[in-house]
């Protein structure tokens, strides 16, 4: 038996276990490429973007808000009061 024979052997075999879908079938997975096909309009286009466009900018204004609190502000020197200590060795020195 040759490589074709053996092909179309097993393609008449296999024939019967092929699906074939009715009508309805067929025409309920065409609706559902077309429906995949179709571009959406300008709003649905808007609403798809503006959505994840809100949460991001949400985001950091969340982060900004926490890193301007988080800010240590419990040194509260003045700018007329500009002086810098120093102690080393024992020794105190202020510098201004």
């Amino acid at each position: 038996m040759t490589d074709e024979e053996f092909f179309d052997r097993l393609r008449n075999d296999a024939a019967a276990l092929r699906y074939e879908p009715d009508p309805f079938a067929l025409a309920r997975v065409r609706a559902m490429v077309r429906e995949r096909i179709l571009r959406p309009t300008v709003t649905q286009l808007l609403a798809a973007w503006f959505r994840p466009l809100a949460a991001t900018l949400t985001a950091i204004a969340l982060a900004a808000a926490i890193g301007i609190a988080s800010i240590d502000t419990s040194d509260n020197t003045s700018l007329g009061d500009s002086s810098v200590e120093i102690v080393m060795a024992g020794d105190s020195y202020s510098v201004q």
